[in-house]
């Protein structure tokens, strides 16, 4: 299993389905445009701001770094810079060391991920 299938079941159990933020990041692969991905944005944050980091991971940033691939190469790289700044939000406000270390090791992904982009 998948990290993020891994923290969609941790979610899952908990009371807090991922359809909501699956649905936005699937909205933003189907767009053209950066403004187009730019407008979506507030709502796919809303949604992932509601959700809790089971296993040290922002759900939103995992589904958004999944499916970036999938994307125009510009709205990839917007998708993949919002799950990096959601990562660092989620290892900021990590509350031991090693819960720290955990949630900065999807920043290093993410960051890596990036800079492939381009």
């Amino acid at each position: 299993m998948t990290p993020l299938q891994h923290t969609a079941d941790a979610l899952y159990r908990q009371g807090s389905p991922t359809d909501a933020v699956d649905a936005r990041v699937a909205d933003l692969c189907g767009v053209a445009s950066l403004a187009e991905a730019q407008c979506l944005l507030p709502a796919l944050e809303t949604e992932a701001d509601a959700l809790d980091w089971p296993r040290d991971r922002d759900y939103a940033a995992l589904a958004l770094q999944q499916a970036a691939p999938a994307a125009v190469p510009e709205v990839a790289r917007l998708m993949l810079r919002c799950a990096l700044s959601r990562a660092r939000w989620c290892a900021s406000c990590a509350t031991s060391g090693a819960e720290g270390l955990a949630r900065s090791q999807h920043v290093a992904e993410l960051e890596a991920a990036l800079a492939a982009c381009g």
